[in-house]
């Protein structure tokens, strides 16, 4: 039916709807035949995931096989030469078509369910979403912080809080390890990362708001979550145009996080912005082997398991990302440097 069709008369008004029952069945038919060809599709991709499962093991049996001959050296070598490249193939099928529910921590929340996407589109709107998700909640670290140094007593509001923290982490690491599936390629530091400030952040929960220890030390907390958020912020805004240059002089792919990459690493601009970054990162980062410190100090006067637990969360963190961020700055100088030279 027509946008522009006036009805005016009974009459128009039963051809109008005559029209509408024509096009639903039409609809109806297109959808069930839509169905019918997924339902073939489907069958036919199920079939490929068996067949490439059985091309991996005769692969492998065959490559084993070539190991047991002796006194044909060159000739077995020549052969399996020949296998590198259908080994490299048949491991980016499989990458690319066999279903998989993901890691443990996945399948914790979700089940054995395929968290896989096979359109481009949704598995580009999986990063979208994750770096939007990150985006959105970036500034509430400093709302969090600014609420807590104005309200410190209200046990509410750390509370609340406390929750919102173990929501983001748990968020993130949930997120990152289906991007990871989706052909995203997430360090894997980062993703322990999450976990342990997932740890974090229910350790922080289930400490009790009275306890002297954790009132001496709320304005450490409140302190680095502040700073980590401005950090944050500042990094995504640098990272995020990194990337976009990347994946343009393919460097990287387009299911790259910002800054939590493998291909985060081809990045070889020691930018004024990189150098300005860098002494927040490691201020922020030094920062949680301080609290380490502190807490392992406190732990002395006040032996509570969340004190002790804190600590080494803290340390594990801090020496983590110092180590991490040490070695993508070095790896940029030294990019930077063999650019310089050949420029020369």
């Amino acid at each position: 039916m027509s946008e522009l069709v006036q009805i005016t008369t009974l009459d128009d008004a039963k051809k109008a709807v005559e029209e509408v029952r024509l096009k639903q069945a039409e609809l109806e038919k297109s959808a069930t035949e839509a169905k019918n060809t997924l339902t073939e599709d489907f069958k036919k991709f199920d079939k490929l995931v068996v067949e490439i499962a059985r091309q991996k093991k005769e692969l492998n049996k065959l490559r084993k096989s070539l190991t047991g001959f002796q006194g044909h050296g060159e000739n077995v070598q020549a052969l399996k030469d020949q296998l590198i490249p259908v080994h490299a193939s048949l491991k980016s099928l499989h990458q690319q078509n066999t279903p998989e529910t993901g890691s443990i921590f996945v399948r914790l929340f979700l089940g054995e369910v395929n968290v896989k996407q096979y359109r481009d589109g949704e598995r580009f709107r999986l990063k979208q979403e994750y770096e939007r998700f990150k985006r959105k909640t970036n500034p509430q670290f400093l709302m969090f912080v600014a609420l807590g140094y104005f309200f410190p007593k209200s046990h509410l509001l750390l509370i609340i809080w406390q929750i919102w923290l173990l929501y983001y982490y748990i968020t993130l690491a949930l997120r990152e390890n289906i991007l990871r599936v989706n052909g995203s390629t997430i360090k894997p530091w980062w993703i322990i990362h999450h976990y342990l400030s997932m740890s974090g952040s229910l350790t922080l929960l289930l400490w009790p708001k009275m306890s002297p220890s954790f009132i001496e030390t709320l304005h450490l907390f409140l302190f680095f979550s502040g700073a980590q958020g401005l950090v944050q912020i500042l990094i995504n805004r640098y990272q995020q145009g990194q990337l976009y240059k990347l994946v343009a002089m393919g460097k990287a792919n387009m299911m790259d996080v910002p800054g939590e990459s493998e291909g985060w690493i081809n990045d070889p601009g020691w930018t004024p912005s990189a150098a300005v970054l860098f002494p927040f990162l490691v201020s922020v980062q030094s920062t949680q082997l301080y609290i380490a410190y502190r807490m392992m100090r406190i732990w002395i006067g006040h032996p509570e398991w969340q004190v002790f637990a804190l600590g080494l969360i803290f340390f594990a963190l801090g020496t983590g990302n110092l180590i991490t961020t040490l070695r993508t700055y070095l790896h940029k100088w030294r990019s930077y440097h063999n650019i310089s030279k050949k420029k020369m």
